[in-house]
């Protein structure tokens, strides 16, 4: 059976008999962004992006981040 066969949620859900619930499961944290990062990430969008390739954006939004070692 095709996935092209199913044109609404509520089919699947009908054709399978399983319960469909949307809910929001991502809690907001606040927390403080440094003017340097915010500084660095507009510039690499500003300059970075030369083609408009999705790879380019890309990867200027995750060179910020990594540089200023907000994952550990």
């Amino acid at each position: 059976m095709p996935f092209s066969e199913f044109k609404t949620i509520g089919a699947v859900v009908q054709k399978f008999q399983v319960r469909y619930t949307e809910a929001n499961f991502i809690n907001p944290l606040a927390f403080q962004i440094s003017d340097y990062f915010q500084e660095d990430l507009a510039l690499m969008m500003r300059e970075g992006v030369v083609d408009n390739s999705e790879f380019a954006i890309c990867e200027n939004l995750i060179y910020p981040v990594l540089k200023a070692g907000l994952f550990y």
